[in-house]
């Protein structure tokens, strides 16, 4: 005979929650997002939606740390670890971001920049956990560029500027690339970004 006992699993409620809550932000935006719609994409009752996150701010925090942070991590710090220098896996990156959206065939953004952009003048912690996510992405490129001049690999330039240079065009570009629905602006990013690299490369 087979038990067909309910499963009490808050951990699963959570995440399932937040993920709908991160495609929802990304997708149309915090600020366009209302907790009904969310609690029909998670398809969870409002008294799960309200012990996990009792208000749409609570839940904005967590896909923050729990998803935006994870997705900068994934997509650009652990290549930056795995490739033997920051033009290789700056090139990798884009390689690979640029071919998931020809997949999904439209243009989402960048999560972070995405939330950056909604909720750093309304919420003060909200863009401090945004500006601890930018200052990790950031640290980690001119941590790569650092490793690179120290190791005779390139030479003549600022790698933290570098760094601040390399994540604003990227973003400018996603962001273009978003409004146009057209990885277009990507490919013309990495193309440049490529070229400029490829000067303080060859200097040695």
């Amino acid at each position: 005979m087979i038990d067909h006992k309910r499963i009490n699993d808050p951990e699963g409620v959570r995440r399932r929650i937040i993920d709908a809550a991160y495609d929802a932000f990304i997708t149309q935006g915090y600020l366009a997002t209302g907790m009904l719609e969310l609690r029909e994409r998670a398809s969870v009752s409002g008294g799960a939606m309200a012990h996990h996150f009792p208000a749409k701010r609570d839940l904005g925090l967590a896909v923050i740390r729990d998803r935006v942070a994870d997705a900068v991590r994934q997509t650009w710090i652990e290549p930056l670890h795995r490739c033997v220098d920051a033009p290789t896996a700056i090139d990798l990156i884009f390689e690979t971001i640029i071919g998931e959206l020809a997949q999904k065939d439209s243009v989402s953004g960048c999560p972070l920049n995405n939330m950056a952009m909604e909720v750093s003048q309304h919420d003060a912690e909200m863009r401090a956990l945004v500006s601890a996510v930018f200052r990790a992405w950031h640290e980690a490129l001119s941590a790569k560029f650092e490793a690179d001049v120290k190791g005779k690999r390139a030479a003549g330039f600022n790698p933290q500027r570098t760094a601040t240079l390399l994540i604003a065009a990227y973003s400018g570009a996603m962001a273009m690339a978003k409004a146009r629905q057209d990885a277009g602006p990507l490919n013309d990013c990495r193309a440049e970004l490529a070229e400029l690299l490829a000067e303080k490369y060859r200097r040695l």
